[in-house]
């Protein structure tokens, strides 16, 4: 009889791993599918997921539309500069892809923030019970 083998499990996707998976996203060039950022993954963070798993993060979704976007936009522009020229406009591009991340993933919080905030109100919390300190935790 055949024994299976199992397969290992991925890390599960937390802040930290979102994060690497979109800063792979701000530094990509060229044609992007999800086929290509889960072998990109597995090649620098030696996990893998499926496309289902990374678009139901909405950082990861974002940053992944971001750079679709850009390789639309960037697919008609030629260059004949110098292999130094080429490396700092690409890390020029993903300092800017970085930033409008950044930017829309702080939109996104601030528009969650006066969600909750509006919410909050209509149940009646009060700012005071807002502001209230954290309980110190007992870990005996």
């Amino acid at each position: 009889m055949t024994q299976k083998t199992k397969r290992e499990r991925s890390e599960n996707l937390n802040d930290d791993r979102i994060e690497q998976i979109a800063d792979i996203l701000d530094g990509w060039s060229g044609k992007l599918t999800w086929n290509d950022l889960i072998l990109e993954i597995k090649l620098h963070l030696k996990d893998t997921y499926v496309r289902q798993t990374l678009a139901k993060h909405t950082r990861i979704k974002s940053a992944y539309d971001s750079a679709k976007k850009r390789d639309s936009d960037d697919s008609n522009i030629k260059s004949t500069d110098s292999p130094e020229i080429k490396v700092l406009k690409q890390q020029i591009e993903r300092l800017e892809a970085q930033n409008e991340r950044l930017k829309k993933e702080n939109q996104d919080l601030l528009s969650q923030f006066a969600r909750w905030a509006y919410n909050t109100y209509a149940k009646g919390v009060t700012k005071e019970e807002l502001d209230k300190p954290l309980p110190k935790v007992d870990r005996r």
